[in-house]
């Protein structure tokens, strides 16, 4: 007779029904969350030589305009020690002006400047997850983990940096973006940093970059929708409220001017309702409310870094990706569009769009993949990538054509090499029984995560508390218990398979009715 000892109905459910419901659960779970975002600039006397024009004081000076009005925000600059120059506060109007005017302590006469000291400061109060932010640091440093000390000092904070800090910041979820402009740099600390936390690394040689760089980090901070420049035209529909565009200045080229669609001046000196100029030595920022409807025009050099974003009742609203995903595994990339906050699904409106996903890897080599209208939940475009994708950081921009309007949207994303995870054999004999019944287990067999939540799949592992088989030599009652045993395993399968389909619809039906709620609620204010 084989003796078996009885598995709970929730283990085995665990078994079979992990994979389906794991991304079930996965998705919304990165709600819209507010932005929670520190910036640290270094103040050290090495700027004097790195950056002797204060590119970055422009550079904070373009990071605090772009901020979206509903972020919490503070900025700090570090030598040996490390200064608050604005405190948290929600990103308004009287926290931008009043931060705009502090930025002007930045200075260029710290004695060294202290890295592991400085992060240690800035995320002393950041020590678990917050479900309910997305938390930032932004680094824009010369470079070096500690200057002006000895090559063992600095090899010894650079460890504690990897090792500790920045453990402790991936545990409190905090994702840290970093801007190198030095060619001294320690260009695979400042990546090593970035790409341990899901963040994004920027590396220039030069601080004239530097706020191109600043500005291609908050594309990937703030989601927001944008509209491309052709030949410096641009085109508005008349669902934009409102549009900011980022122009960089060259020398030689006379002052940056903006036409209407009728031709009109609408340049800093035009001074007309509605319209608000900011100009550095670098570059220009022009906001326009309200603005009519068809082809602007900037005079201006064409430039592929200058951006124009848009605040729109006509949203291209993109689900929250992941920070990161595994080598091998795949990534849908859902994408909507809403009008005044309600789901669109007219299908006159949906099929004359062409969505299409351009990705591009470390290498600045790209591809553009087309995604496809999901014809049964109506009002998406989706695509699936990643399948093939190499270890390393992402672009990932997505863009919306039709006749009469464009939207563009970038993110990023890491994809990391695959964790180890410990499998355990399952028992020949117990994992015949099931097959007979039409069960079948992974063929890796359980995890150890999986018998930590239910102890009683011990007794179906090797090497755990598991049966061995014993034989009696009585007939009948060994009949009687593999007819038990078939039956029993044939009709848990039926209650596997009722259970999971019905909990399987239910949960298939939570999730579209989430995906509609979660997907329309992101939108840019």
């Amino acid at each position: 007779m084989i003796k078996t000892k009885r598995l709970p109905l929730f283990c085995v459910l665990l078994l079979l029904l992990t994979a389906a419901f794991a991304q079930a659960a996965a998705f919304g779970a990165d709600e819209k969350k507010f932005l929670e975002v520190r910036i640290l600039v270094d103040v050290s006397k090495n700027m004097k030589f790195s950056d002797p024009d204060n590119h970055r004081l422009a550079a904070l000076k373009l990071f605090v305009k772009l901020l979206p009005n509903n972020a919490i925000a503070s900025i700090w600059m570090f030598d040996e020690k490390t200064t608050e120059i604005m405190k948290a506060s929600i990103s308004g109007i009287s926290w931008k002006t009043q931060a705009l005017k502090n930025l002007n302590v930045i200075h260029s006469d710290g004695k060294t400047s202290d890295i592991e000291r400085a992060l240690a400061v800035v995320s002393r109060d950041w020590v678990t997850v917050d479900k309910n932010a997305n938390r930032h640091i932004v680094l824009l440093t010369e470079g070096k983990v500690l200057s002006g000390v000895t090559k063992a000092r600095r090899l010894a904070s650079k460890e504690r940096v990897l090792n500790h800090q920045i453990a402790r910041l991936k545990a409190a979820d905090v994702s840290l973006h970093t801007v190198g402009f030095s060619k001294e740099a320690d260009k695979e600390f400042l990546g090593e940093m970035a790409s341990q936390t899901s963040g994004w690394s920027e590396l220039i040689n030069s601080a004239d970059q530097l706020e191109r760089a600043v500005l291609r980090v908050i594309k990937r901070l703030v989601e927001k929708n944008s509209i491309p420049l052709v030949a410096n035209n641009f085109l508005v529909d008349e669902t934009v409220r409102e549009f900011t565009a980022v122009v960089f200045r060259k020398k030689g080229f006379g002052v940056t001017q903006l036409d209407d669609p009728e031709g009109m001046d609408f340049g800093g000196s035009s001074k007309r309702p509605g319209v608000r100029w900011h100009r550095e030595k670098s570059y220009d920022i022009v906001t326009v409310s309200k603005p009519m409807e068809g082809v602007w025009r900037l005079i201006a050099p064409a430039d592929s870094d200058n951006e124009v974003f848009i605040t729109t009742n006509l949203q291209m609203v993109v689900e929250n990706l992941p920070k990161e995903i595994y080598v091998g595994s795949s990534l849908r990339v859902k994408m909507l569009f809403s009008d005044k906050g309600k789901l669109v699904t007219s299908l006159g409106f949906l099929g004359v769009i062409n969505a299409t996903v351009e990705l591009t890897d470390k290498r600045n080599e790209k591809e553009v993949i087309k995604m496809q209208q999901d014809m049964i939940n109506g009002g998406y475009f989706f695509v699936d990538i990643g399948n093939d994708l190499k270890k390393g950081p992402y672009k990932l921009m997505i863009r919306a054509v039709s006749d009469t309007f464009e939207r563009i949207e970038t993110l990023s994303f890491h994809v990391k090499a695959k964790p180890r995870v410990e499998y355990v054999e399952v028992m020949p004999e117990f994992k015949q029984v099931l097959a007979d019944a039409g069960v079948v287990l992974p063929k890796e067999g359980v995890t150890e995560e999986q018998i930590l939540e239910c102890p009683a799949l011990a007794n179906i592992v090797v090497g755990g508390n598991g049966f061995a088989p014993t034989k009696e030599i009585t007939d009948v009652v060994e009949e009687e218990s593999n007819g038990w045993l078939t039956s029993g395993v044939v009709l848990l399968a039926n209650v596997l398979l009722g259970v999971g389909g019905f909990f399987g619809f239910k949960a298939y039906k939570k999730k579209v009715s989430d995906e509609d709620e979660i997907l329309v609620n992101k939108l840019s204010l």
